[in-house]
């Protein structure tokens, strides 16, 4: 991991632990999470490593269904802010300062899943992290990863073309979804917003890969796909009325063969 990528997550620390909150954005509570949820089935008594865990989350939420988890990311702020929250809650975590590029704090092949919940769109070394998590875990274990699907990705290629705003849920409504340039594989940098509507300190970095990329570097560094998902929402809110149109996130779920 580049010292730029460190030194993004580092400035929006406050910014990016604000906007999750503690459960996370109303398109991972009613997309994306309930996937995740699925695909790692049962996890009491496993041992569980959060691969760029962020403000750790879902760390916390896995301890408390009966994981044994580590929690690893990058950015010292970040993991401090993890470990005062669940200090605050009184939930067992290993929360630790490492990088999903190489992983030092682990050693041995340990771990019976890996969770990678958003990351590996903002890091430039995809191989070398699927080639760690393929270290880290026990034979036959799982990775499940999650993206925000290549091909319909305002941070990459495309972008809706918008019309009014709708008066129910204060939201533009999307006319349709244009992509252009989908193979052109680069990084972008574009910034958040808080829940306030305010810049996050710096830009964040993503890397645009196309769905063919994730998929041969899966297989490339010794997994095989069980299962790939495209979630949608999973209640009938008008808020998401353009997640139902097109695919928000891509979630692939693994085993280490």
């Amino acid at each position: 991991m580049d010292d730029k990528i460190r030194e993004q997550w580092e400035n929006n620390a406050d910014a990016f632990a604000g906007l999750i909150d503690g459960m996370g954005t109303p398109h991972h509570r009613e997309i994306l999470n309930p996937c995740v949820e699925r695909l790692l089935g049962d996890v009491k008594g496993k041992k569980l490593l959060d691969a760029g865990c962020g403000e750790g989350y879902l760390a916390r939420h896995y301890a408390k269904r009966g994981a044994i988890v580590t929690a690893i990311d990058v950015s010292k702020r970040l993991i401090e802010t993890s470990q005062q929250l669940s200090k605050k809650d009184a939930i067992k975590v290993d929360f630790r300062v490492d990088n999903v590029c190489y992983i030092e704090s682990v050693h041995n092949p340990e771990f019976d899943i890996v969770l990678s919940n958003l990351v590996l769109l903002n890091v430039p070394c995809l191989e070398d992290a699927l080639k760690e998590f393929h270290r880290v875990l026990k034979n036959g274990g799982i990775l499940v990863f999650s993206i925000v699907h290549p091909a319909f990705n305002f941070y990459g290629p495309g972008a809706w073309q918008m019309g009014g705003r709708d008066p129910k849920t204060h939201r533009r409504e999307g006319v349709y979804f244009k992509v252009d340039r989908y193979f052109e594989e680069r990084e972008y940098e574009r910034f958040w917003k808080t829940k306030a509507g305010d810049t996050f300190p710096k830009p964040i970095s993503f890397f645009h890969r196309t769905l063919s990329t994730y998929l041969n570097s899966l297989s490339g560094t010794g997994f095989q796909l069980i299962e790939f998902a495209e979630p949608q929402p999973v209640g009938d809110d008008a808020f998401f009325d353009r997640e139902r149109r097109v695919p928000f996130f891509a979630v692939f779920k693994a085993v280490k063969k």
